[in-house]
Order: C-alpha cells, then structure tokens, then sequence
C-alpha cells in the first residue's frame, strides 16, 4: 500500500498508474487544496485518475499555505509566465519564471502530510511525480532533495516512510512515452497552471506537455487533440 501525492498533472498521474499497475493493494491518494489557481480543476481531474485506478482519493485543504505565499501560482493579480516551445531551454527565462511560481516550501510542506498519513495508515511508501527535466530549475523536483527527504523521514517516522519518485529520472518526453505505453488517460491529466475550463497551452507547464506529446509524432499529436489543442 502507498500514499501518492496527485496533483493531476502529468508526472504525478503517471506514477499513479505506474503506481496502480504493478502493485495490486489499496492505495490512498491525495490532493492538496492550498488556493491555487487551478485548485479546482486539479480536484475535478485528480478524482478522475483516482476512479479510473480503482484508488481511495482525499482532499487536504491548507488555505494558510496559499494565504501566505505571493507566488502567481495563487495570487489573482500576479500573472503567469507565458512560453513558447523554443524557450523551455532558456535558463534565464526558465529562472525567472520558477522564481514567479515559487510557493516556499511546497513540495516539502506536502511530503510531511503524506508521510504522516502513510504512518497512521500502516503504510510505507509516498510516491510523487519528479522528473529530472524540471529539477535543473525547481530544486525541490531533484533527486537529492528526495534523498534529503527520506534521511529526514528515517528519523520522522517510526515505520521509516521512504519516498519515492517513478520518473524521477525521466525528462517529460520519456515520462509522456511511459504514459503513452501504460495506456494513461490524457484527457484526465490537467497540467495548466490556470484554473480556466481549457488549458491555457502557454503557461510552462502546458507548454512542456506539449513539447514531450509533440516528440511522440502522431500518437502524441492525437493525444494532444484529445486533451483540446488545436494547433
């Protein structure tokens, strides 16, 4: 059994079914409600992976998180970074971009949850959605932040919770490969950073989903459409 933190978005919707497929006990879900844009249509996809997978699926509101952070993922009047494909490689675009959608301590606040809810529920596995193509920017989506997290997890929990990550070393074009093969609803997956009832298709997010389906030729191209794009 395993706690899998799920946004909806791709890596992590990959994982669950990744997750779902090789393990055959109940898994528990969760998604994390912190006032951010997309909050509702994460929730709204989010629950669609966990029925589709057969998973138990819970909310976790933490408003305060949201309340105190000035990132343009949550607040109204900040907006997000647009993209085009060509400049997903650009470190200094790409810099300033994680700097506007930074929210402190995120992923770290959310690790904690899931393994405090892996301990009480007898479990001993948390599994996010990392991937190395982002971690040269967010450092929170590297690997040594996630073996900085399971030294601190060996002495946080007594059942030693580990952490682990399924794409960890995959860049998106792999990771949409791997869901690709794992027959992964695309259409379930919700990626924008906006909260709108399409995806934007310029915000980084949206735009690296883009570039990885776009690198699978028709099948990716397919897919994409799928999903509502339609250049």
């Amino acid at each position: 059994m395993a706690v899998i933190l799920l946004s909806g978005g791709l890596d992590s919707a990959v994982n669950l079914a990744l997750v779902a497929k090789e393990k055959s006990e109940n898994h528990l879900a969760i998604t994390i409600d912190y006032l951010q844009k997309a909050r509702e249509r994460e929730i709204f996809f989010a629950k669609e992976l966990a029925d589709f997978y057969g998973v138990d699926w819970q909310v976790i509101s933490l408003p305060w998180l949201g309340e105190k952070s000035g990132s343009a993922l949550n607040r109204s009047e900040v907006n997000l970074p647009k993209f085009e494909i060509n400049e997903l490689d650009d470190k200094e675009k790409t810099k300033q971009s994680m700097s506007q959608v930074w929210v402190p301590n995120r992923n770290g606040i959310f690790i904690q949850i899931a393994a405090m809810l892996a301990e009480s529920k007898g479990m001993k596995e948390v599994y996010v959605g990392f991937n190395k193509e982002e971690a040269s920017t967010f450092p929170d989506n590297s690997a040594e932040f996630l073996d900085a997290c399971n030294r601190a997890l060996s002495y946080s929990t007594l059942n030693r919770v580990e952490l682990k990550s399924l794409t960890i070393d995959m860049n998106k074009s792999e990771i949409v490969r791997k869901g690709l093969e794992s027959h992964l609803p695309f259409e379930k997956v919700w990626s924008c950073y906006t909260g709108e009832q399409e995806r934007c298709w310029q915000c980084e997010s949206c735009m690296r989903t883009v570039r990885a389906l776009l690198s699978q030729q028709d099948l990716g191209k397919a897919t994409l459409a799928k999903m509502g794009w339609t250049k």
